[in-house]
């Protein structure tokens, strides 16, 4: 495991901890107790029941009080009303150190963490640039193309630089997805994700998934880079914190996040050359129902791709708000319409993957600026 930080000309050794960033988003809604009415039944003769007792305050990260208690019985009075529930905990905050501005890159195989890793162990990155005006308060996990190690890089740091925590993580990208049957796809990219066995394609254990690497990576970035509080991005039981985090990708990884955005309710889900999975046949999982609401997905595709047409199809199957629209045109400019099926009229699939080339566009499906 590999820890730097950049700070102007030199690498020097992170260290400890103060509070600092912004804050988050808020918790789920309706988590905290809101005016919840315990029961009470009629008495049969004697003096009016008591009011009941209230709610208990909420707990943290968004989590409701407890229900009031109903009024004891009387003896011929009305039972007593209940009392109001707890109102729900405020989110904490997000605390990062910024009194010493870096870079700072961790870099780490999986097998470090885990003993039971068993395929594509390669080198880890995670990124945080505390030299940022403001942080999102969100990680950005990046999923490179078929068969490429972690990244793609350029992506990550690209995200990094706009206040965003970073991640590229390992995962099962190595085989070939373009299958006669169209469940195979989306069978196949929920068993990289999750580690359970969906299809006959391909083998990944629970250690050898994206879901269970990416929450081990968390707890030991916590652990290793205490200023950058990564422990934000994991509930109290260990798992990630999904409505704080978006999934990104770029060819194999592009059509994998928008899988992973289908089954967990992420913050938003951005395909660069892709979504596909519609070549020989289109994959039944485009048109399944969305965890992460589709408002909140997007797909950038080339027009001089070969698999153009291909995302295209792939953008009507997930449903993908508005038109088709070119940003690479003069007077394009953000929210294009709000649309987002964005295109690149002078992109080949490559071009649709560098970030650093189209600011703008990228800037935008990744919600900035930041509100």
């Amino acid at each position: 495991m590999r820890i730097a930080a950049w700070i102007g000309c030199a690498w020097w050794t992170l260290g400890c901890v103060a509070c600092g960033g912004s804050s988050s988003d808020g918790g789920p809604p309706g988590a905290g107790g809101g005016a919840a009415t315990g029961t009470a039944t009629t008495g049969t003769g004697g003096a009016a029941a008591t009011s009941g007792v209230g709610g208990s305050a909420g707990g943290a990260n968004g989590a409701g009080g407890a229900n009031g208690a109903g009024g004891a019985n009387g003896a011929g009075g009305a039972g007593g009303a209940g009392g109001a529930g707890g109102a729900g905990g405020a989110p904490r905050e997000l605390h990062v150190d910024t009194s010493s501005p870096e870079l700072s890159e961790i870099r780490f195989k999986p097998s470090e963490l885990d003993p039971e890793v068993s395929d594509r162990d390669l080198e880890q990155v995670a990124l945080l640039d505390t030299r940022v005006a403001r942080f999102a308060g969100k990680l950005v996990v990046t999923l490179s193309g078929s068969s490429q190690p972690p990244g793609p890089l350029d992506l990550t740091r690209f995200v990094a630089a706009r206040g965003f925590h970073a991640f590229a993580v390992a995962y099962k990208n190595d085989y070939n997805i373009v299958q006669n049957d169209p469940d195979t796809f989306g069978d196949a990219r929920l068993e990289a994700f999750d580690g359970q066995d969906h299809t006959a394609l391909i083998e990944v254990t629970r250690a050898d998934s994206i879901e269970a690497r990416l929450a081990k990576a968390l707890a030991h970035l916590k652990e290793v880079h205490p200023r950058g509080d990564w422990g934000y991005f994991l509930e109290d039981d260990g798992s990630p914190r999904w409505s704080v985090i978006i999934f990104s990708g770029h060819s194999h990884g592009a059509s994998s996040a928008a899988r992973i955005g289908k089954v967990v309710r992420l913050d938003r889900v951005v395909s660069l050359a892709g979504p596909r999975d519609t070549n020989p046949v289109s994959a039944t999982w485009l048109s399944e129902p969305s965890a992460t609401p589709v408002d909140r997905m997007f797909g950038l595709t080339g027009e001089r791709d070969e698999q153009h047409p291909d995302h295209l199809e792939a953008f009507d199957l997930i449903g993908l708000p508005g038109e088709l629209v070119e940003v690479d045109v003069p007077g394009a400019a953000p929210p294009y319409g709000g649309s987002h099926r964005l295109a690149l009229r002078d992109g080949d699939h490559g071009a649709a993957g560098n970030c650093g080339a189209h600011v703008a566009v990228c800037e935008a499906m990744f919600g900035l600026p930041l509100p």
